[in-house]
């Protein structure tokens, strides 16, 4: 597969650690005319990283004209709905250092992996792009079966969930304590994004208003239920679940409620045509 996607001067196959191990070994004694630029790109990256988590601090909500109307319509309901990115950097303020977190597919998590700080290796356990709707809570429960030394959290939309709640049984039943916070926005996000982007907002099948308190189903397996419409009560919260988890051995749901916005498809081209290169495609539809 090496140089399928991109061009390359020199492609490695080989086993990240040993192959990094011999590079290291070959580059020994050798001037590197990288040495010399090494503190310019360090405050490169910093200034880019600096400014990027001010535009994360100031990113309220999402901007587009369909949020925006989205924002409107959540001011005309009952109860309290929070803006996701507010909603994502209070409980990236809340995580702990060495904590493991695992997302689910879906809209809310592709904005979410912009929140999400790791100090320690083998801590973050994301979907890819294989489309395995209900993958974190069970993977969050494998990560933290192997290390229960560690704070264990998973991020679900309401729908992922819906796929994969059964296993907080499973979590309970085997004394395997894990915290899930779940994104009430009551719809397919990933799938509304979409039909936003591509069907001029013809929307199909996307609703999920029926469901019942999440919470509340948590509690019917047997672990503990939160459920949090007050920005200020987020990082409290998590806190509270991680307490919980660690200490007293508690599974926890925490059911955010939150506004319909969608932040930026997890691919842009999703659903355009494809583009046709040989000849003997290029009469296909």
């Amino acid at each position: 597969m090496l140089g399928l996607v991109k061009k390359i001067d020199v492609g490695i196959c080989g086993d990240a650690k040993a192959a990094a191990t011999e590079l290291v070994q070959r580059l020994e004694g050798r001037t590197l005319a990288c040495d010399a630029t090494k503190a310019e790109r360090a405050a490169r990256i910093k200034a880019e990283k600096d400014a990027w988590e001010q535009e994360l601090s100031e990113w309220t909500h999402e901007k587009d004209e369909y949020s925006l109307d989205v924002i409107d319509e959540a001011a005309q309901e009952e109860g309290n709905w929070l803006h996701p990115r507010q909603v994502l950097r209070e409980l990236e303020k809340a995580m702990p250092e060495d904590v493991m977190i695992s997302t689910d597919i879906g809209n809310i998590n592709s904005v979410a992996h912009s929140y999400l700080r790791f100090e320690k290796p083998r801590s973050f356990f994301a979907p890819m792009s294989f489309g395995n709707c209900g993958y974190a809570l069970p993977t969050i429960i494998g990560a933290k079966a192997a290390r229960p030394d560690r704070p264990a959290v998973a991020y679900a939309g309401d729908g992922a969930w819906a796929m994969s709640m059964g296993e907080v049984l499973t979590a309970v039943r085997h004394d395997i304590p894990v915290t899930a916070v779940v994104f009430r926005n009551r719809q397919w996000g990933a799938e509304k994004k979409n039909q936003v982007e591509f069907y001029n907002r013809r929307f199909v099948a996307g609703e999920l208003d029926n469901a019942e308190s999440f919470a509340e189903m948590a509690r019917s397996m047997g672990a503990e239920g939160i459920v949090v419409d007050q920005l200020e009560n987020v990082g409290a919260a998590l806190k509270d679940a991680l307490n919980a988890q660690m200490n007293d051995g508690v599974t926890t749901v925490i059911e955010v409620m939150c506004t319909r916005e969608l932040g930026d498809p997890f691919r842009r081209d999703a659903l355009k045509k494809p583009v046709r290169l040989l000849e003997k495609y290029k009469d296909y539809v």
